[in-house]
């Protein structure tokens, strides 16, 4: 089996995806899908696909290889895209054909369509690689792993109405993504008298609500409110006007704190210590942090989205408003319950495991495997 890490193995950013990436890996390399050895290749724009055996060396704290050989496939290979290579992977088109020329089955994780179905989000480079990319998937896959069922309902109806395909091809399908970060029930207690804070993960961008949540805070703030907002990611693209405001905001480091590079251990802290997790996000594929923050049971704030809902269902309060002024009340409102005890935990969420994940994912290689 061929795992495609091109976008990691170059440079780990430590972002969502690439999280996905290296934590299923990790479990597919521990445990393969029988009859398969795992193997992660990477390519660039210019170059075909190697064996990606430096950047394995790196995760098995191996001696890394002098030089990294060309991938040579056989009949029963199985090709899986598991990175995000919506740069790379159209510019192999002729070694994909001669891939499949071979027997080589493919298949590509698809983490949402948001570029396409949001393009004002993301840059126009980013734009036209994405177009590109799902027009590779659409000659060459003979399946999607979508990250939720959510994400293959809009994978699988886009396919048909943008490339016309038959019916059924290539096979869309779906799994869960998990968590592991390290839990410790002790420290969960502690904080639970601690200050109230209120987390939010992710990358910051323009749909993941950042600015919405902080202009609700302040009007809490102005009211008096004294709950802190802890915002963890990477800065992301066409966000400058934001970054500026949160620095120089007059909270910045009183009842506003941002933590822009956080590894797993920091990260595990930050969960343990936050009284709950607020996503705004205007669009997700699945949700990480919902995850987990649920291996904490911490409350969650969640926009209203299907896929929040479809991760996690009655566990979590929602809200509905594009505004941070007509967030406000609703946050206000939860945060009462927070104080209170009264808001619903999310403990009752099924959190998986990345093995667990993993045994889904490999389910659905193994189908492919056999699907001659």
């Amino acid at each position: 089996m061929l795992v495609d890490v091109s976008i990691i193995a170059s440079h780990d950013a430590g972002t969502g995806i690439q999280r996905v990436v290296r934590s299923l890996l990790l479990e597919l390399l521990a445990s393969p899908p029988a009859g398969f050895e795992v193997r992660p290749i990477r390519a660039t724009r210019k170059q075909p696909y190697r064996y990606a055996d430096r950047y394995l060396a790196s995760l098995t704290a191996e001696p890394s290889p002098v030089a990294e050989e060309r991938v040579i496939v056989s009949s029963d290979d199985v090709f899986l895209g598991l990175d995000l290579a919506s740069r790379i992977a159209p510019r192999r088109h002729m070694e994909f054909l001669a891939w499949r020329k071979r027997g080589v089955r493919c298949a590509f994780v698809v983490y949402d369509l948001l570029p396409v179905l949001h393009p004002q989000w993301f840059t126009p480079r980013a734009q036209q690689s994405f177009r590109h990319w799902l027009s590779a998937l659409a000659v060459h896959a003979d399946a999607l792993f979508c990250i939720s069922a959510s994400v293959a309902q809009e994978v699988s109806d886009f396919m048909q109405r943008r490339f016309d395909l038959d019916q059924g091809k290539p096979g869309v399908q779906w799994f869960h993504l998990g968590a592991n970060l390290p839990v410790s029930e002790n420290v969960v207690k502690e904080t639970q008298t601690k200050q109230q804070s209120v987390l939010m993960v992710g990358t910051i961008e323009p749909r993941k609500g950042h600015a919405h949540i902080l202009d609700a805070f302040e009007a809490l703030w102005r009211e008096g409110a004294q709950a802190h907002l802890v915002i963890a990611g990477r800065p992301g693209w066409h966000m400058d006007a934001f970054f500026d405001r949160l620095t120089n905001h007059t909270e910045f480091g009183e009842r506003l704190h941002w933590y822009p590079e956080i590894d797993d251990a920091g990260l595990a802290q930050l969960y343990a210590n936050s009284s709950g997790l607020v996503m705004a996000s205007e669009a997700e594929g699945f949700g990480l942090p919902l995850v987990e923050a649920a291996r904490y049971g911490k409350p969650l704030f969640l926009r209203d989205l299907p896929v929040f809902r479809e991760v996690a269902g009655a566990h979590a309060t929602y809200f509905v408003a594009r505004h941070g002024m007509d967030i406000a009340p609703q946050l206000s409102n939860w945060l009462s319950q927070l104080d209170n005890g009264t808001a619903p935990t999310s403990y009752a969420i099924e959190c998986l495991s990345w093995e667990a994940s993993s045994e889904q994912l490999k389910g659905l290689i193994a189908k492919l495997g056999t699907a001659r």
